[in-house]
């Protein structure tokens, strides 16, 4: 989702590219920012560069070294409880206040973004959402939200929620017993029948089990890691090799 106001001047669009090649995984966690290639790129200056990546680090989504520059956000098991935990408290206070002011046409945009995401195609496999899919879900959970009457709430929810993206990515599959379809149409219905308790309820659930997909993805891998045959890693006397840097490709802008 494009941040409003952002994107306006030069730094500005360079911060929204940015800023979507972080979320959308494009630039990896860990990876190491080189503003010199980043102006080739985008075609921008220097100082444009430095503007938006400053206001990355302000989201989180950067990280400013010391004579090192900057890298992109490490992803990390104890992060993602962390920010689960946070965005738990955030999500259901705006999601209370929404119900609380919301009038019929919040009702009607909160309907119609639940028919949009079901109807969106997803992908048969569920091994990876589509672009489109992942527009709808965004607009979903936003609509459920946008009643709550307090900008600068919307907007650390909104940096929560972003931040949850790039870990939700590493989700690779969802378990068998598991229905999204049948989540957002519960969890809807209970916003709009105004029914606080059952509403947080049901969107404390629904965050919490995605979290818990993405930890036993992220520990499964670290496993792998962790757990290689003897034998299987490279001898003492082999040569290490740097692998390659893939170029970075410009994006588009942001969902």
């Amino acid at each position: 989702m494009k941040i409003p106001g952002k994107g306006t001047t030069i730094a500005g669009e360079t911060y929204q590219s940015l800023r979507a090649g972080i979320l959308s995984g494009e630039i990896p966690p860990g990876d190491k920012v080189r503003t010199q290639e980043l102006c080739r790129r985008f075609g921008v200056s220097l100082g444009a560069v430095r503007e938006a990546l400053s206001q990355l680090q302000a989201e989180g989504l950067v990280v400013a070294e010391a004579h090192r520059g900057y890298t992109v956000a490490p992803i990390s098991i104890q992060d993602l409880k962390d920010l689960t935990r946070v965005r738990l408290e955030i999500e259901t206070l705006c999601l209370t206040w929404s119900m609380e002011a919301g009038k019929i046409e919040w009702e009607s945009e909160v309907i119609g973004a639940l028919h949009r995401l079901t109807k969106t195609y997803r992908v048969e496999d569920r091994s990876a959402a589509s672009a489109e899919w992942i527009a709808a879900h965004d607009t979903y959970h936003y609509a459920l939200v946008s009643a709550c009457g307090s900008p600068r709430l919307l907007q650390l929810r909104q940096q929560l929620y972003d931040q949850s993206e790039r870990y939700r990515k590493l989700e690779s599959t969802l378990g068998k017993d598991r229905k999204p379809d049948d989540e957002h149409k519960r969890l809807a219905d209970a916003v709009i029948e105004r029914d606080v308790p059952l509403a947080t309820r049901l969107l404390k659930s629904h965050i919490e089990l995605t979290t818990e997909n993405i930890l036993k993805a992220m520990e499964k891998r670290e496993g792998k890691t962790s757990r290689l045959p003897a034998g299987s890693g490279p001898s003492r006397n082999a040569r290490r090799v740097k692998p390659a840097r893939a170029p970075l490709r410009a994006v588009a802008g942001s969902r």
